[in-house]
C-alpha cells in the first residue's frame, strides 16, 4: 500500500503545478518546473516529492529563496488521501480511483481559493460529471442526487441572500461556493450536506477569529472542501456512519 501513498505524492507534485499555473491562465505542461523566484528550471532528481523539499529545506538550490510550505504540504496530503482511499477499497479500484479524482479537485480548488478567493469552473464541471459514476458505483438513486443538490445550494444561497440583504453586502458568498454546494449536495444528500455547512461554517468563524486583524475574507470554498473531506473520511477510516449513503 506505500505504493499508493508514493503514487499520491507524485500527483500531488503535478497539482502543486495545477494550482499556481491555472490562476495565471498559464500552461499546465510547459514550461518545465522552475523556481518561482529566480525560473530557473529544477532537474528531475531535484523534483522528487517531499524528499527533495526536506533535502534543500524549503529553499531554491539557486537562489536559496524560500519555496512555499504548500508543496510539500500538498505533496503529503494527496499521498495520504491516495492511501487511505486504496487502503479502504482494496478489491474495488475504481472507487478508490472515482474519489481520488474528487479530493485531487477539492485539493486544487482550497488552495487557489485560500490563495485567490477564485473557484476555477472547469474542476467545477469536473466535480459534476464525477456524480455520474459515483451514482453508479455506489448504487445512489439519481433523486436523491437531485434532491441533495437543490436542498444544500437553496438552503446556502437563500442564507446568504438574507444576509446580505440585512447587512447591505452583495460579496457574502461567492458563485463559485454556490456551485461547489451543489455537488456538495449531491455527493452528501441532504443531512450530510446540511452537517457539512455546519463544519464549512465552525471553520469559516475561527478562520475569521484568528484573522480578524487584516479584515481578510472567508475563503468558503477551502471551508466546504475541508469539511466535506472530514465527513467522507469519517466514514473511510472509523467507519462513523453519519449520514452518508
Amino acid at each position: 500500500m506505500i505504493l499508493f501513498f508514493i503514487l499520491g505524492t507524485f500527483i500531488g507534485s503535478f497539482l502543486n503545478v495545477i494550482i499556481i499555473r491555472l490562476p495565471k491562465n498559464k500552461s499546465i505542461v510547459t514550461p518545465r518546473s522552475h523556481c518561482p523566484s529566480c525560473k530557473e528550471k529544477i532537474p528531475f532528481y531535484l523534483n522528487i516529492p517531499i524528499i527533495s523539499y526536506t533535502l534543500l529545506r524549503g529553499k531554491c538550490k539557486y537562489c536559496k529563496n524560500k519555496i512555499s510550505f504548500q508543496y510539500i504540504l500538498v505533496e503529503i496530503i494527496t499521498g495520504v488521501i491516495f492511501y487511505l482511499l486504496f487502503l479502504h477499497f482494496p478489491d474495488n479500484a475504481e472507487k478508490a480511483l472515482l474519489l481520488s479524482l474528487i479530493f485531487c479537485c477539492l485539493i486544487i480548488i482550497s488552495v487557489i481559493d485560500f490563495y485567490h478567493f477564485l473557484v476555477p469552473s472547469l474542476l467545477i464541471l469536473i466535480l459534476l460529471i464525477t456524480l455520474i459514476p459515483y451514482s453508479l458505483l455506489f448504487n445512489i438513486n439519481l433523486n436523491n442526487i437531485l434532491w441533495g443538490a437543490i436542498a444544500i445550494t437553496s438552503y446556502l444561497g437563500g442564507s446568504a441572500y438574507l444576509i446580505s440583504i440585512i447587512k447591505k453586502n452583495k460579496e457574502i458568498l461567492g458563485f463559485g461556493d454556490i456551485l461547489l454546494s451543489i455537488f456538495i449536495g449531491a455527493y452528501l444528500g441532504i443531512l450530510d450536506g446540511l452537517l457539512c455547512l455546519f463544519i464549512a461554517s465552525i471553520i469559516g468563524l475561527l478562520y475569521a477569529l484568528f484573522n480578524s486583524s487584516n479584515n481578510r475574507k472567508i475563503p468558503f470554498a477551502t471551508c466546504l472542501s475541508i469539511s466535506f473531506s472530514i465527513i467522507v473520511f469519517s466514514e473511510i477510516c472509523f467507519n462513523l456512519k453519519l449520514f452518508l449513503f
